[in-house]
Formats: C-alpha cells, sequence, structure tokens
C-alpha cells in the first residue's frame, strides 16, 4: 500500500524484543536441559546449575547475594506477592503506594482494602514524581508496607526510592519498590536504594515474557502468593520454568553490559527528536521528569486539540506503533489513570501519546517518525469519519448500501455475536482484506471499543477509500443502544 513505510517500534516500555542471543541461550536450555530442577539425578542437577547461573546475573545487577533472588512468572506475580503476602502476615492492613503505580500494585491494594484493609494513594507532582515528604505524612502505626515504583511506565519519571526507603526504614515499616521499568536500564543497587523488596521482569529488557524475580532482604516475613512445593526456598512454588530463567539471566548479563552507553545513546536521541517534534507541533507537551529524574527512552506527549487514539491510529498506518497508556489497559478508551494521579485534566490525558524507545531504536527511525507525525497531525484522512452509534441502526444495518466488518476479538464474538451479514475479520491482518473491500458502498467498522477499528479505518481512507465510518465506542456502545437488534436481525 505505501512501499516506502519504515517500520517503527516505540513501545518498549510494553514489551521488548526478545535479543537474538537470548533465544539463543533459551534454545540450549531447552534442548540440552530437560531434567527438573529439584531432582537429584544428574539432568536435573545440570538442570539446576542453570538456574543458579541465571540466579547470580540477576542478583549481579542488584549487587545482592543469589540467594536473595527469588524468580516469579513477571512483575505482575511479584507485586501481588509483595503486596498481599506482607499484609497478611504482618496482621497490619494501611498500605501506602500513589497513583501512578502499575495497575498490578493498585489491583494488588485492591484486594487488600476488599479484605478489611485500607490503602493510601499519593497524588504525583507535574513532574510525575512522588514527593517522599508525602510519604512520611502517610506512614500510620498500622502501616504494613510502603510500595512506590522505581520508574514509570508511562512517563519515564524516576521517583526518589532511596529518600523513600530511608523515611519507611525510621518508621520500621518495609518498603517495597516496582522496578520492572528500570532494571537493566538503570542501576538498582538494592543498598543504594534500600528496599526490602524490589520486583523486575524479563520482557523489558529483551528477554521472555513470563520471567521475573522478586529481592527479598529477609529482614519482613510474608505469606507466599503460591503455595505447594519447596522450590525457591519456599518462597515460590511451582517447577521453575528452566529455559526462561535462562533466558533471563542471559537478559540480565547483556543489559548489565551495555546499560551506561545505551542510556547515552537514548538520551541523545532524544533530545534531537524532541527538538524536532517541537517544530511539528509547537503546542506539544512534554509530561515527566528532568535529568537524571528521568528514563532517556520515554517521552510522553500531550498534543493539545488532538485525540490520542486519532495519534495512535494515524501512526499506525505509516507502520509507527505508539500507546495511549499503560499496555495492560490498551483496548480502553480511557484517560491514562498515571496522567490523571498527575493531577491532570481528563482532555490532556486523552490528547496524550507515549513514545518508549529500547536498544532496537535507532535516529534514523525517529527520523521518519517526525516525517509522519507532520502528515498525521494535520487532519484525518479524506473519507474518514465516526459514527455515532446509535445511528447503526436496524434501516441502515438492512439498506444494503453498506459494508459491515467486525473486528472484535473472537472471544468477544462466543460472548456476543456479530451483527448478520459482517465480515468478521481480525485487525491484526487487516490489510490483506483491503482489496476485497468494495469502494461503492459506505464501509462501517466496529470492534470491542473502537481502539483497532479507528487504526484500520485509517488504513482503509488512506488507501483511497471515499467513505468510511468507524462507530465510536464499539461493539459495547452499540449493543447499549440497541439491545436486542442483533437477536432480532438473526430472526
Amino acid at each position: 500500500m505505501f512501499p516506502w513505510l519504515r517500520k517503527v517500534y516505540l513501545d518498549h516500555n510494553a514489551t521488548t524484543p526478545v535479543h537474538p542471543a537470548v533465544r539463543r541461550e533459551m534454545e540450549r536450555a531447552l534442548a540440552k536441559f530437560n531434567g527438573n530442577p529439584s531432582s537429584l539425578h544428574t539432568e536435573g542437577r545440570a538442570a539446576r546449575g542453570i538456574v543458579d547461573e541465571a540466579r547470580k546475573k540477576v542478583a549481579a545487577m542488584l549487587g545482592c547475594n543469589p540467594d536473595k533472588v527469588y524468580f516469579t512468572s513477571g512483575g505482575t506475580e511479584g507485586n501481588n506477592a509483595v503486596i498481599k503476602g506482607v499484609s497478611r502476615q504482618s496482621g497490619r492492613m494501611h498500605i501506602v503506594t500513589s497513583k501512578i503505580e502499575h495497575e498490578s500494585i493498585l489491583g494488588a491494594c485492591r484486594q487488600v482494602a476488599e479484605a478489611g484493609g485500607s490503602v493510601t494513594h499519593l497524588k504525583a507532582g507535574q513532574d510525575g514524581r512522588v514527593d517522599p515528604g508525602e510519604v512520611q505524612a502517610a506512614i500510620r502505626p498500622d502501616t504494613a508496607l510502603v510500595s512506590i515504583m522505581h520508574g514509570n511506565n508511562e512517563t519515564g519519571a524516576v521517583n526518589d526510592v532511596a529518600a523513600i526507603a530511608r523515611i519507611a526504614a525510621a518508621a520500621q515499616v518495609p518498603f517495597h519498590t516496582d522496578a520492572v521499568q528500570t532494571f537493566g536500564k538503570v542501576p538498582t543497587i538494592v543498598d543504594e536504594i534500600g528496599c526490602e523488596f524490589l520486583t523486575l521482569s524479563a520482557h523489558k529488557i529483551n528477554g521472555p515474557k513470563g520471567a521475573g524475580a522478586v529481592y527479598w532482604r529477609g529482614n519482613t516475613k510474608w505469606n507466599p502468593l503460591v503455595f505447594g512445593g519447596d522450590q525457591e526456598h519456599r518462597v515460590r512454588a511451582g517447577t521453575e520454568g528452566v529455559h526462561q530463567i535462562a533466558g533471563l539471566g542471559k537478559a540480565a548479563e547483556l543489559a548489565a553490559c551495555r546499560m551506561e552507553s545505551e542510556h547515552a545513546r537514548l538520551l541523545e536521541i532524544r533530545e534531537w527528536f524532541l527538538a524536532g517534534l517541537k517544530e511539528v507541533y509547537p503546542a506539544v507537551r512534554l509530561n515527566g521528569a528532568a535529568g537524571e529524574w528521568q528514563l532517556p527512552g520515554t517521552m510522553n506527549a500531550t498534543f493539545p486539540g488532538k485525540e490520542g487514539i486519532r495519534l495512535l491510529a494515524g501512526l499506525d498506518c505509516y507502520e509507527v506503533g505508539v500507546s495511549i497508556g499503560s499496555a495492560c489497559t490498551a483496548d480502553r478508551i480511557e484517560p491514562s489513570h498515571v496522567l490523571l494521579g498527575m493531577d491532570m485534566s481528563v482532555e490532556d490525558a486523552l490528547a496524550t501519546i507515549r513514545m518508549s524507545m529500547g536498544t532496537t531504536t535507532s535516529r534514523r527511525d525517529m527520523k521518519y517518525v517526525l516525517k509522519v507525525l507532520r502528515e498525521v497531525l494535520r487532519e484525518d484522512p479524506k473519507g474518514f469519519a465516526y459514527m455515532d452509534p446509535q445511528h447503526l441502526d436496524e434501516d441502515r444495518i438492512k439498506s444494503g448500501k453498506i459494508f459491515l466488518i467486525d473486528l472484535r476479538f473472537p472471544y468477544e464474538r462466543m460472548l456476543y455475536p456479530t451483527i448478520p451479514g459482517a465480515m468478521e475479520w481480525s485487525h491484526i491482518y487487516f490489510n490483506r482484506f483491503i482489496r476485497r473491500i468494495p469502494s461503492d458502498k459506505q464501509v462501517i467498522m466496529m470492534c470491542g471499543t473502537g481502539v483497532f477499528s479507528t487504526s484500520a479505518g485509517y488504513r482503509l481512507a488512506r488507501s483511497g477509500h471515499p467513505d468510511v465510518k468507524v462507530v465510536y465506542g464499539g461493539y459495547a456502545a452499540w449493543r447499549n443502544l440497541h439491545p436486542g437488534l442483533v437477536e432480532k436481525l438473526r430472526g
């Protein structure tokens, strides 16, 4: 469709490509080490050796003894394990956290509250950082844990976790930090931070999904989240995924070698890109911190007068992948809780996108992004428009003048059936279907909420189709306005 397109992946904070060396390490583990690490025979001891070697590599990055590192399935499990485990064990049911934490922290805290506990959610400042003084003021006699993230996944702002840890220690309250976004990117030496617990994940540093770790200093008792075996020193039961742990270890080893140079490289690209971005759209506002308190690979930008979802869709047409919030809520058109936690208005939050760079990002990539942003920021493509879901009524569906496309996931169609006559296509492979779409009919698209159909609608309109409509709010909004219509049309 556009032969000059260049694929640029700017969603490294969501996940990163697996490094070839990591993939080879995992393939080696799968091919040669088939034993259960808990078994005493030769095969089991060989597998145990792979796990222990990876533990040493992760511990080296944290500056701790290997026996303080416990493997998990990732950051979400680690965060849940620490928050729930500490609150259950201590009997004190008050947690101090912030409004800008990852959903796994907020979700675990909600469960503590539902079990009879209480949670204090601190706001962040306009720079996206939590004030250590407010942490101090929030600590109570019944506080079981302080949990403040190291680096934010959406803004890239880095908190002064060392100062927060000192405050917590003075109050004799354990401190946990979610370092998923900082591990392997900036120093995370646990003695310098002063944390009791730290969580990390492999897939943010070019490792595999499904592997992570918890650092535990050992001064605070906590109940494990997963019971049923003696693995990981009885802290996390379950047979270890040897190949995934091997991948985490290799990813940590690679990150240790490149961390300083990669930080400088991304900082140089970021500064150059932001200068160009100001020329492309002078009203743009950057959200985050400055200097050492900002991850150089993360750029959270508000475009006043624009909609983040439309910018995402427009960039996606040119094969540029960005996000409008954390990946865990990417299919909801809702303002980011992180930005709202910084006292940003709903309007500005919805006008914001995140661009996160990584090891595969080059200056040439970002030059291309500036080029296509000039096009995307102008106007919606000719022939594209949103449709109010109330206008997709029975008469229009039965008119024969429209070409209806359902881009929802298969499981969504199982829950709520497709409108009769609609094409059941995947948004992932939408380009394959474009030539099958008639140009003499009005094309109406919908997905679950409108996110994926907007992107597909942009692509179709940019290919030259004269009349493309996307149902705003998607199938959910349409069904709420037309209850029972699908069943009626199915007869």
